[in-house]
């Protein structure tokens, strides 16, 4: 036996095996965009009809604690992955009532803790290829990251489900977001009423 064709044989084998990998891998990350590419282009519609903004990302660090609770097991993604992401920019009364990053984040210690200030809001939706289901994580509504009790609970927890299920929490997530920003701005125009009184007097 001639050890160097051995080695040469073996060496073959694992960059096989890498090639095979790298193209699965491949394939599970174009299922995945046209996935969510998918339920974009149905949702999208009404997204920016309220005012806000939809558009399909790529990165490799999407934390998604599962059902809000903490103590439960971490999910973060090791490769680059598609996410639809849901952005209130323009909206004055939104745009920052989101939780912080840690609040996601396993590596924090204040992972599933409400830590004040007012972080950018989104609605982050990711296609999980091994179980055939999106995720939608909600993080927008907070008031100094507090969730708001006069909203649906349903509004700020996360979900695993079909893409029907996911549109109904979107739903469920935007009418409730609608609502806190609509009483903002009424609290907004009768504070900037009163301060003009006090200027006339």
């Amino acid at each position: 036996m001639n050890l160097q064709e051995m080695i040469n044989d073996n060496i073959a084998v694992l960059e096989a095996e890498s090639s095979h990998q790298e193209m699965l891998a491949k394939q599970k990350q174009e299922r995945q965009r046209e996935a969510l590419i998918e339920l974009r282009d149905e949702i999208k519609p009404v997204i920016e009809e309220a005012g806000y903004s939809i558009g399909l990302w790529k990165d490799g660090n999407i934390f998604a604690k599962k059902w809000r609770t903490y103590e439960e097991s971490w999910e973060r993604s090791v490769e680059k992955v598609y996410f639809l992401k849901v952005e209130f920019k323009d909206s004055r009364h939104l745009k920052n009532t989101g939780e912080s990053e840690s609040f996601y984040s396993p590596s924090s210690k204040y992972a599933g803790q409400h830590c004040g200030g007012s972080a950018s809001a989104y609605i982050k939706i990711v296609w999980d290829d091994d179980k055939g289901l999106y995720h939608i994580i909600p993080n927008v509504a907070f008031a100094v990251n507090e969730e708001v009790k006069e909203l649906d609970p349903l509004t700020y927890q996360e979900l695993n489900g079909t893409k029907e299920m996911v549109i109904e929490r979107l739903a469920i997530v935007l009418a409730n977001a609608m609502q806190y920003e609509k009483r903002e701005a009424e609290c907004f125009a009768k504070h900037q009423a009163w301060k003009e009184s006090l200027k006339k007097t």
